[in-house]
């Protein structure tokens, strides 16, 4: 999305040419490819994590860090993985985004007229919106001690992360589409 809204506000005569059938395949293979290895690289190491305690995971589904808590043996490599994962991917893919909105910051800020600055600000904002909300609780869920929050707010924190911002995505998104938001103010009449 970042390098959409690059396109569309950067380089809006060249959208179509930039953002064509190829290089979007291109972004989701590379999507898909990035998402197994990165999936594979936490997996292996929490494969081979050992539990001593409970089997009961304090967690609304299985998430990879909720097996530290009731390993005994194996959570050093398990965190070494999920340091390098977000050294990698984590913040490779932030810095990306970062560009994409500094540069698109500098191309908003020259627009002459109010009307066309305010426009442009508001196709970046749902996305600004929801990567804020992303990359927050990711850092909360990964990168705040445990000692610093308690376990129902890190059930919550991770409940945000992983399954509200994938649902508030398209969710804002559509709503920014003007025939259904005045569909939606026609139904809530």
């Amino acid at each position: 999305m970042a390098y959409d809204r690059y396109a569309a506000i950067c380089h809006p005569l060249h959208y179509k040419h930039m953002l064509s059938k190829k290089t979007c395949s291109l972004f989701i293979a590379g999507s898909w490819l990035i998402g197994s290895l990165n999936s594979l690289l936490l997996t292996i190491p929490a494969s081979k994590m050992s539990f001593c305690h409970s089997n009961n995971i304090a967690q609304f589904f299985c998430e990879a860090k909720a097996l530290t808590k009731i390993a005994c043996v194996g959570t050093e490599t398990f965190y070494a993985a999920v340091y390098a994962d977000i050294a990698l991917v984590g913040t490779g893919s932030f810095l990306c985004s970062l560009m994409s909105y500094v540069k698109i910051l500098r191309v908003i800020l020259a627009i002459k007229s109010t009307e066309g600055r305010r426009k442009a600000f508001s196709t970046c904002s749902a996305h600004v919106a929801v990567i804020t909300i992303y990359y927050g609780t990711a850092t909360a869920v990964y990168l705040i001690p445990s000692s610093l929050h308690t376990e129902s707010l890190e059930q919550v924190i991770t409940v945000v992360f992983a399954i509200v911002t994938p649902i508030l995505n398209p969710l804002i998104y559509s709503l920014r589409n003007k025939e259904l938001r005045s569909a939606m103010e026609t139904l809530f009449r």
